[in-house]
């Protein structure tokens, strides 16, 4: 592993250090450590991206802060600013905070919609967190999988900018998944 590499994961890992992925008890960096293995090599940057994919959700890492350690671990200024953007492109913009006003279900189709104009290397991420996040979804919760599995199944029917073979599996993940419940 080549050290910028190696630095960002050590540093993504202390910035979810304590959180739990929910239900299975496994450290939340299991999660955006499997997303980054799925995405190496399907996109430029891919593993970094797919390692912070969740930072500026889930931690308290602003992405000045993300930039600014990327420059320090050795990325260049144009590595910094994509991996970046990306993780900015695959942060949610309609959550509950930021839009009070509106209800979960209209939340939730506005991020859908806002997907849609993500550029290719963060489509790429997102199918690999879908890939994860459905396998999560079809062992702890079945009971709503289905309906979880016909709306990731209408975003990615949608969501076809990024890796077409990233694309393919988390679209057989869906299928397979409807099949098996």
């Amino acid at each position: 592993m080549r050290k910028p590499v190696k630095l960002l994961k050590d540093w993504v890992a202390l910035k979810h250090k304590g959180q739990l992925i929910r239900e299975s008890g496994e450290p939340y960096f299991n999660h955006v450590a499997a997303v980054a293995a799925m995405a190496s090599g399907a996109t430029d940057f891919g593993y970094e991206i797919g390692l912070c994919h969740d930072l500026l959700e889930d931690t308290y890492a602003t992405i000045n802060e993300l930039r600014d350690a990327l420059l320090s671990f050795g990325y260049s200024q144009s590595a910094a600013m994509l991996i970046s953007s990306c993780v900015l492109e695959l942060t949610d913009v309609f959550t509950k905070s930021a839009y009070p006003g509106l209800g979960k279900s209209a939340r939730k189709k506005m991020e859908a919609a806002r997907l849609l104009t993500i550029s290719p290397a963060a489509q790429t991420v997102k199918y690999a967190d879908l890939i994860y996040n459905i396998g999560w979804v079809l062992k702890y919760d079945k009971k709503r999988a289905k309906k979880y599995l016909l709306k990731k199944k209408r975003l990615l029917n949608a969501l076809i900018e990024g890796d077409k073979d990233l694309h393919s599996k988390a679209l057989s993940a869906v299928l397979s998944g409807l099949q098996s419940l």
